[in-house]
Formats: C-alpha cells, sequence, structure tokens
C-alpha cells in the first residue's frame, strides 16, 4: 500500500495541485496501474468539489470523481483504485466521514 500525506495542494504561485510531489505520486500511479480515483473532499468548505476533482484529474492524468456522485460511500471507498482526501476544515471532515459510515 502506497501513501501519501502531504500538507497542501498548491505551492504560492504555482497553480499546479500537488506540484511539488507529481513524480512520486506519477510514478506510483503509472506502477499500480491506475485510472481513476474517488475524491473525498468533505473538508472543502469554499469553493467547487466538482472543480477540485477536474483540477486533480488534469495535475494527475487520470479520472478523479467525487465521493458525493456515488449512490454508497462506503462502496466509493471500497471499490475504489485510487482515494484522495482533500484538506480543509477537518472537523467537518471527521463529520462527514463519521455520518457516512466511513470511519
Amino acid at each position: 500500500m502506497d501513501i501519501f500525506l502531504l500538507s497542501n495542494g498548491k505551492l504560492p504561485g504555482n497553480p499546479v495541485w500537488l506540484s511539488y510531489a507529481l513524480p512520486r505520486i506519477k510514478e506510483m500511479i503509472v506502477r499500480k496501474n491506475i485510472k481513476s480515483a474517488v475524491l473525498v473532499p468533505y473538508a472543502v468548505l469554499r469553493g467547487s468539489h466538482d472543480e477540485r476533482a477536474e483540477q486533480l484529474s488534469e495535475a494527475l492524468g487520470i479520472k478523479v470523481t467525487t465521493i458525493e456522485h456515488f449512490s454508497s460511500p462506503v462502496e466509493a471507498i471500497e471499490q475504489a483504485e485510487c482515494i484522495l482526501v482533500s484538506g480543509g476544515n477537518t472537523w467537518w471532515l471527521n463529520k462527514c466521514l463519521h455520518e457516512n459510515g466511513l470511519i
């Protein structure tokens, strides 16, 4: 299992999401033949979750879909090739994870 714990999505002055970690992330995506990811954007309180998914799709070169587009959040996670969790309000993230049976 590969786990990347990153503290911010963008660096100041760089519009590309995860630019500082892309070489390592893309290497893992290629090595594991990952074609898609599920984005858990619950902590993002401002901005569009779908827009965040689009930006991550462009940066990572794979299809990224927010968990809200699945009928069952639990099944989405169980079947995911890759899971991305956006940062932001960690209290709200924790609340939503519990409410959706993801803890």
